[in-house]
């Protein structure tokens, strides 16, 4: 069971090994959440601003997992969309949701033009066309990660020297 520290009396008074093991995690998480930040940086800088730049604005990065359990950070947009923008949609298959208060009907209504307003009208042919053509997917997500795979792996080989010097004596 993970040792759990409240205070920092409480972490002063614990054994070497437990300050060893929360200056480890301390380490690893500064530099998750280094890495991360990175991440989302080059994520925004490839992903389409589309009409709105809604989806650049909601990548958002995130860091999960406590003490000795795994570390995990994640990079991720919070538009229903994003899905779509990244890994695309093939021809065929259903009309993605096109009526009044979707986000492709808000699009529309922003970015297109309908002669008497009927944007419900306009939206259903770009959600057919869509529907018919597929969207080419963008990768942003994924080409970042594959992009700067060097720098993360420096940023971890950086991070277990610190420990070393650090913890290792």
């Amino acid at each position: 069971m993970p040792r759990r520290y409240t205070t920092f009396e409480t972490l002063v008074k614990a054994p070497p090994i437990a300050r060893e093991e929360v200056e480890v995690f301390r380490l690893a998480r500064e530099a998750m959440a280094e890495i991360t930040e990175m991440l989302r940086r080059e994520v925004m800088t490839r992903t389409p601003v589309g009409a709105s730049g809604n989806l650049r604005g909601s990548i958002f990065t995130e860091i999960k997992g406590e003490g000795r359990g795994a570390l995990r950070g994640v990079v991720a947009s919070r538009a229903p969309y994003a899905g779509y923008v990244e890994s695309g949609r093939p021809p065929g298959g259903a009309m993605p949701p096109w009526r009044e208060g979707s986000p492709l009907y808000r699009w529309v209504a922003r970015n297109l033009e309908s002669d008497d307003g009927d944007f419900e009208s306009v939206a259903f042919l770009v959600a057919r066309a869509t529907a018919r053509r597929g969207i080419r997917a963008r990768r942003m997500f994924a080409r970042a990660f594959k992009d700067n795979q060097s720098r993360i792996d420096r940023r971890i080989r950086e991070l277990l020297d610190e420990i070393a010097r650090r913890v290792g004596g």
